[in-house]
């Protein structure tokens, strides 16, 4: 399993998927960091966060990305293997596809880490500055690292857990990657406001809002404008549990249904 492991995350190390999607992390990342400095009101104004909540948009400044970046690093670990046609050599090294997949999925998760990680130091680098130059607190930032950090970093991970569910579902490089993105920025966004609208039934169980209940409450810039859902989202350790029945549910899923088929 350790040899399997160790060969998963060499190909995260030699090709350039994970980097791009890596730079991408830190793009967002980066925008999240700004957005945080941005005071909403009559007149738009960029200023120093001083409450819990934007001290915290702040920390995790990477959470904009984790709903896009953190699947679309497990599709490209499955999905890649049969893009390059290199799939039979890993089934013919690996011929148990569960250890294969299991393999996959750890690595995945470990990549989702480095992301998340990443990220924090982007924010180090660029938003401690930032802050200290519009004369905010150093100490109020860092007491908002504990609600956040541990819970984004296993968003990012159990994201990456189900984008592995995902890419095994569906094998066309392409096709899981439009539907990965779709979920997270379009589909998940309408269903929740058309159930709401239509039943008064809240959807805070579905991938985003888990990761945000996971991750102190985080939730995407801007997302909550227009909406006319209350977005109570779940406690941490419920939207925890919720992410890793998504992540380990998609992986079993795509394993029993394609991942064990017959490659030709």
């Amino acid at each position: 399993m350790i040899r399997v492991l160790r060969s998963e995350l060499f190909k995260f190390r030699t090709t350039p998927g994970p980097w791009v999607v890596l730079a991408v992390t830190l793009v967002l990342s980066a925008l999240g960091i700004v957005a945080a400095f941005v005071n909403p009101g009559f007149g738009v104004s960029f200023g120093a966060p001083h409450s819990i909540g934007r001290l915290r948009e702040l920390v995790g400044a990477g959470y904009g990305a984790v709903g896009i970046v953190g699947p679309l690093i497990g599709i490209l670990c499955v999905t890649g293997e049969y893009r390059h046609k290199v799939i039979t050599t890993s089934l013919l090294v690996t011929p148990r596809r569960g250890v294969l997949l299991f393999a996959k999925a750890l690595a995945s998760g470990i990549w989702g880490i480095v992301l998340c990680v990443a990220s924090f130091v982007l924010v180090a680098v660029m938003g401690v500055p930032l802050l200290v130059s519009e004369g905010g607190s150093v100490d109020a930032l860092v007491r908002q690292i504990p609600p956040v950090a541990p819970g984004l970093i296993g968003a990012f991970a159990l994201l990456a857990v189900f984008g592995v569910g995902v890419g095994a579902l569906v094998k066309n490089q392409i096709a899981a990657v439009v539907l990965a993105i779709g979920l997270s920025l379009v589909l998940e966004p309408v269903l929740v406001e058309l159930v709401y609208h239509f039943f008064h039934i809240e959807l805070n169980w579905l991938p985003n809002q888990d990761a945000a209940a996971l991750a102190g409450g985080l939730t995407r810039g801007g997302q909550n404008g227009p909406s006319v859902v209350p977005n109570e989202l779940l406690s941490w350790w419920a939207g925890g549990l919720a992410l890793v029945a998504w992540g380990v549910g998609t992986a079993l899923l795509g394993y029993f249904t394609t991942f064990r088929r017959d490659v030709t």
